[in-house]
């Protein structure tokens, strides 16, 4: 299934290029840009071609952003930075799920790895006083942008060393 998404992620981030150039007209790395708001449409049921045997989750919704500038809006008032420091080059992703799931959904876990990010940190929305957070819980995943080396090795392991998850 991995590979499914994958293949998906990679088509949704060129139909992005082609259809909303306008997301990444002002980034460095427009390609790295692509990918992230491709992620974003596939996980929120946006993209265009989703795997045949995907069941859509109601009410996934998700915010990213550069790993140092969530910590300077987020680092004093929440204990998720606790888990794994903000990481140099990294994007967060933020990926809001109903809370009748008990655990993170298995589309929202392959779309990750198959983008090769590892999870850092899972709980209450309401906990962490997220914008929409009634009846939600939350996913924090971690993946190391172009400068920030986003070489397979690195891809495998989480930059405090532990495994991702």
């Amino acid at each position: 299934m991995t590979d499914d998404y994958l293949t998906t992620v990679l088509e949704g981030a060129e139909h992005v290029a082609e259809q909303h150039d306008k997301v990444a007209r002002t980034t460095d790395n427009q390609a790295h840009e692509y990918l992230r708001y491709a992620v974003l449409r596939v996980l929120e049921g946006e993209a265009e071609h989703l795997p045949a045997d995907r069941t859509p989750i109601d009410g996934v919704t998700v915010g990213y952003g550069s790993d140092e500038a969530m910590f300077d809006s987020w680092g004093s008032s929440e204990d998720w930075w606790e888990t794994v420091l903000p990481q140099e080059a990294c994007t967060r992703f933020r990926v809001f799920f109903p809370d009748d799931h008990q655990t993170v959904p298995r589309d929202i876990v392959d779309v990750m790895a198959a983008l090769g990010a590892w999870r850092v940190w899972t709980g209450s929305a309401a906990t962490c006083g997220s914008y929409d957070h009634r009846e939600r819980r939350e996913v924090h995943y971690l993946w190391p942008g172009p400068s920030g080396g986003g070489s397979a090795p690195r891809a495998a392991q989480c930059p405090c060393g532990s495994r991702r998850s």
